[in-house]
């Protein structure tokens, strides 16, 4: 457990390269677990805050720059190619639901990726989740 004067461990995602669902989760799996395999989505991903795969500290810090970019890679085009995938593989109670978030996404309502991933996050109290606009032109 950190302490007030102790400073959180922090891991930075790279917005520029978390334009996608499938990029975000090459970006986690490099940045939270250094590259160990673990189940590449949304459940994985809870799975990865948890602590289930590999090491990570009780409570950290996570730094997502770039976000002004990744909100609109992250945004409804996303979200419906998603919705289509998951229609797919979906299991039958699964499938009106899934249809009928897809129906909101085409006509750009509802919840995006980014918003999934955002909410995700935010169930995890030990995790702090920062959103960088942008990062400085020097770094």
């Amino acid at each position: 457990m950190h302490t007030a004067k102790e400073p959180k461990p922090e891991y930075i995602l790279d917005g520029r390269r978390t334009t996608t669902l499938e990029a975000f989760c090459n970006e986690v799996g490099q940045t939270l677990l250094a590259g160990q395999p673990w189940d590449e989505n949304l459940d994985g991903f809870q799975a990865v805050l948890r602590g289930d795969y590999g090491y990570l500290p009780d409570s950290f810090r996570l730094v997502w720059r770039e976000v002004g970019c990744v909100r609109a890679a992250l945004g409804y085009d996303e979200t419906v190619r998603q919705l289509l995938k998951q229609l797919r593989d979906c299991p039958p109670t699964a499938l009106i639901k899934t249809a009928w978030a897809l129906r909101a996404a085409l006509r750009r309502q509802g919840p995006t990726v980014f918003d999934w991933l955002v909410d995700a996050i935010s169930k995890h109290p030990n995790v702090e989740l920062i959103l960088v606009e942008t990062t400085d032109a020097v770094e």
